[in-house]
């Protein structure tokens, strides 16, 4: 039998006990709602009064040493996480054969992502309305820390201190080949920095009791450490290398002599 899939990237996000919840009400109720005349024929066919024993849900909650699966959000015993967590995961499977199977990852380091199967031409076409419906209710959380993820917007801030740099030592009158040559490696620091910030500020962000986290302390320190020596090469850069001037007057000066 055929399987068709449906994959989409959700918004970014701040988890919660909350959020959990509001995820699980489209789940629980909104697909039921929305499969209703299919479920009706399924429940006829297999002498079922309601479609509570097709459905399986649960909650997985990782972290770096163990894993916890919940019945349901609200096992939680408290609206935030604990400041280890590195993923939550949500399954959702409904059907004998399975008709529908959603699967929500909340990773660490990466982008919240889910996943649809389904082995039912009728409920393939109603996946993108369940993935609307989550996106909007995950949206509502949103950290906004999406951009620093964006290429383009990685790309600008790249080239953003270079190109401040070369404008500056363009308008000091510093040698414009020897100013050039010289950009290398602040582009390569520059990289380093940009680079880090998405650790710093991730996709997803798990609600904790701490507003500091200690697994983020080096990579702050990387960033500090970046920042100074980007500071320290622009100065290097703007003090060591020559004016355009100079050469000029050295030749003039020996002339004279």
């Amino acid at each position: 039998m055929q399987t068709y899939s449906f994959h989409r990237i959700l918004p970014s996000c701040t988890l919660n006990r909350t959020l959990l919840v509001e995820i699980e009400k489209r789940l629980l109720f909104g697909i039921p709602k929305l499969m209703q005349p299919l479920l009706q024929k399924i429940q006829q066919g297999l002498g079922l009064e309601g479609y509570k024993k097709l459905e399986n849900y649960q909650v997985i909650v990782e972290t770096k040493k163990e894993s916890r699966s919940l019945k349901c959000a609200r096992e939680l015993t408290n609206p935030y996480f604990e400041p280890r967590t590195r993923q939550v995961s949500i399954e959702y499977k409904l059907g004998a054969p399975k008709i529908i199977v959603v699967d929500i990852i909340f990773p660490q380091n990466d982008r919240p992502r889910i996943k649809m199967t389904t082995q039912s031409p009728q409920v393939e076409k109603i996946l993108p309305k369940i993935a609307d419906g989550l996106c909007a209710s995950i949206a509502r959380y949103g950290n906004r820390h999406k951009i620093l993820h964006n290429v383009f917007v990685q790309s600008v801030l790249l080239l953003t201190v270079p190109a401040l740099a070369m404008l500056y030592g363009l308008y000091s009158g510093i040698d414009f080949f020897l100013l050039y040559t010289s950009m290398g490696w602040l582009c390569l620091l520059s990289l380093g920095l940009i680079k880090s910030l998405p650790y710093i500020f991730p996709w997803v962000t798990f609600e904790t009791k701490r507003r500091f986290q200690l697994r983020r302390l080096p990579l702050l320190v990387r960033v500090s450490v970046l920042t100074v020596a980007i500071g320290c090469y622009i100065g290097l850069v703007v003090l060591a290398v020559p004016r355009a001037s100079e050469p000029t007057m050295v030749l003039l000066a020996g002339y004279v002599g």
